[in-house]
């Protein structure tokens, strides 16, 4: 056994220092994919309560009459529907996003279902919904006379917002 003989392989030392590296690079890769997945299923139910609502609006400015979109906060769905017409369309929200709670101006709904009217001109009242997916939420503030959407994370802007 001399001196010269090559050593071939990697101690199991080494080996434990490689694997315990890459797991440490994939756990903080998995953090930040989550992460960014969450956002994204945020800016879709953002923007499926967009469509919601503008499509109440449409509908009642189309018909001329009271159009009434129902939110089941259990089920995640809402649902518009006009006072003459039995039929209904209803939209989804992504998988793991929940409706928390909901704020009209002087009003606090909590996890039930609720309707908001739109009148024949496809105004409605100004409404904020506070979505949550796990310990994460964002609250997703619906402009009852524009229908413009908006996202905020602090509850003091949405209650700011509701007073005007």
């Amino acid at each position: 056994m001399g001196g010269n003989e090559r050593r071939h392989g990697f101690t199991l030392l080494e080996l434990i220092i490689v694997f315990a590296i890459l797991g440490l690079l994939s756990t903080i890769a998995m953090t930040t994919l989550a992460g960014r997945v969450g956002d994204y299923r945020f800016t879709q139910a953002m923007e499926i309560i967009g469509r919601v609502d503008a499509h109440a609006r449409r509908q009642a400015t189309s018909q001329q009459q009271t159009v009434s979109t129902s939110v089941s906060s259990v089920a995640n769905v809402l649902r518009v529907s006009t006072t003459q017409d039995s039929t209904s369309r209803s939209f989804k929200l992504p998988t793991g996003i929940h409706i928390g709670e909901t704020r009209f101006r002087q009003q606090i709904i909590p996890s039930t279902t609720f309707d908001i009217r739109y009148n024949r001109y496809g105004i409605s009242p100004t409404y904020a919904m506070k979505l949550t997916q796990g310990s994460r939420s964002r609250w997703i503030i619906v402009l009852g006379a524009s229908g413009q959407v908006m996202q905020t994370n602090q509850t003091g802007e949405v209650d700011e917002i509701l007073s005007l």
